[in-house]
């Protein structure tokens, strides 16, 4: 067998659909029969992905059986992280997976990310070893939060912070996105992300929240109301991100906007992620009536993703 490991094209997507279809299936079904199916990626997503980052896209080809992997890599500023990768179950184990992770990471460094890693549910072991082996190490643990919107009410006005929207704003967007910048180095230097930001309002995927108090933007959070399965109803935080000593009067107000935005949107359920160690953002979750819907392990190739020791409320997910 003979295993080569290329670009991506667009040609390639609906095999790397129904490879990620195949793989997630075998996985339900052995180690989560609880969970309904879970339905392809959407093509839109897998092209929103592609697009953003062509270098880092990739696909495994054997010479017989064609495209049986695929991995994208992501770019935030200084920040890289490797996600989704999949493997054929007929051909997990045999070093595919291993091959590709590689090539992402490689990928990203050459970018000039310094800050380095993926995420993984931790209860999967044979990922974990994979991902041992090839140097990244457990940073820490994101919690996944989630709320029922179905009987959702608008938040009132909170008199100390007020909101803007990307989609609304469409006049000072370069301002908008310069905050978002701004704001993310704060968290982690380096770290930006209005390629997300930019990445959602172009493929339609959601918007973007602005925070503004005393006069000035101190936080952000880009919502997904596009779910980037088929037939999945919800929305996600995707980034969110308050400056340093502006939590205590933003971080609640601001997922009470998002809650807003995904309401609006008419879709049943937000979920948002949510570093193990923060615990002002958990308790803000907790007040607001979330509950924990899964755990995700954070793991470092080179670097930090500011997980453990940045500062402000920088609330993202890895997960792709």
């Amino acid at each position: 067998m003979a295993v080569v490991v290329r670009r991506m094209k667009v040609e390639d997507i609906e095999d790397v659909k129904r490879i990620d279809a195949i793989a997630w299936e075998e996985l339900v079904t052995r180690m989560y029969p609880e969970i309904p199916k879970i339905a392809p990626r959407t093509e839109a997503s897998v092209l929103s992905y592609l697009h953003a980052n062509p270098d880092g896209a990739v696909v495994a080809v054997d010479d017989h059986a064609g495209i049986i992997g695929s991995s994208f890599s992501h770019i935030w500023g200084r920040t890289g992280w490797v996600g989704p990768l999949t493997v054929l179950p007929s051909y997990q184990g045999i070093g595919v997976g291993r091959e590709l992770l590689k090539y992402s990471l490689r990928y990203l460094e050459d970018r000039g990310c310094s800050d380095i890693g993926l995420e993984t549910m931790p209860e999967q072991a044979a990922n974990m070893g994979m991902y041992l082996k090839v140097g990244l190490r457990p940073e820490g643990l994101v919690i996944v939060m989630g709320k029922s919107l179905e009987s959702h009410s608008p938040s009132p006005p909170s008199g100390a912070v007020s909101f803007d929207r990307l989609s609304r704003r469409e006049a000072v967007r370069r301002h908008l996105l310069a905050s978002v910048k701004a704001i993310s180095d704060s968290l982690n230097p380096g770290l930006d992300y209005s390629a997300e930001v930019e990445l959602t309002h172009k493929s339609s995927f959601g918007d973007t929240i602005f925070a503004k108090a005393k006069g000035e933007y101190c936080g952000f959070c880009t919502v997904h109301t596009v779910m980037r399965r088929e037939e999945m109803r919800g929305s996600a935080v995707r980034c969110l991100g308050v400056m340093p000593g502006r939590g205590d009067v933003v971080l609640e107000p601001l997922l009470a906007s998002a809650e807003d935005l995904a309401a609006e949107a008419e879709v049943p359920e937000i979920l948002v992620p949510v570093p193990g160690n923060r615990q002002r953002a958990i308790d803000a979750a907790l007040s607001r009536g979330y509950k924990v819907v899964q755990t995700l392990e954070r793991m470092m190739w080179m670097g930090s993703s500011g997980l453990i020791s940045g500062t402000g409320d920088n609330l993202c997910s890895w997960s792709g």
